[in-house]
């Protein structure tokens, strides 16, 4: 098993994983996802600038904002939507990704690795799946993690839109039994 699915695995993400960006079927996400691409216009990436939270803002409660800095590599939270931090048990707004490590051990871990990758990457990444939530239990979720620069050429920022339901007892039990 290579190191990032051992961290997945620790993380308790096994069931969590890429999205094909065509694959993404959760409304909200396609609306905030084909923003970005509507920002971006012809250049690689929009500016932070460039996203306009009245035109989003009935979306809030589903985004998030992160630093990216160079020199050493960091991520840290700026913005943090409602639903967002109800579903992680706590809004991280202010603090670096691998602190989430302190509450849910290896999420901040593979999140920063994740994260990084978007970065690196410099396009729109989509991400989704089950998995369990301090603040709201077991969940399902869809995502978009999308870079934002501002020269144009290396990350300064990514803006996420995560879309969260909370995945009933019995219908994660009726999925569970199926299977053995």
């Amino acid at each position: 098993m290579d190191e990032y699915a051992t961290l997945i695995e620790e993380a308790g993400a096994s069931r969590a994983g890429l999205r094909k960006l065509r694959d993404l079927t959760n409304p909200v996400v396609l609306e905030v996802l084909n923003y970005w691409y509507a920002q971006r216009g012809t250049r690689r990436m929009p500016t932070p600038s460039d996203i306009d939270p009245v035109a989003i803002a009935r979306h809030m409660p589903h985004l998030m904002m992160l630093q990216v800095d160079h020199e050493p590599f960091n991520l840290t939270y700026r913005l943090i939507g409602e639903k967002v931090a109800h579903s992680h048990g706590i809004n991280f707004k202010g603090q670096s990704v691998l602190a989430i490590d302190n509450q849910k051990p290896k999420l901040g871990s593979m999140l920063f690795e994740l994260f990084k990758a978007v970065a690196e990457l410099r396009r729109p990444v989509g991400v989704g799946g089950e998995m369990e939530f301090a603040g709201g239990g077991y969940m399902d979720f869809e995502a978009a993690y999308m870079p934002l620069s501002i020269d144009g050429e290396r990350t300064d920022r990514i803006f996420t839109v995560t879309v969260y339901r909370e995945v009933p007892v019995a219908e994660r039990f009726k999925s569970e039994m199926s299977s053995i």
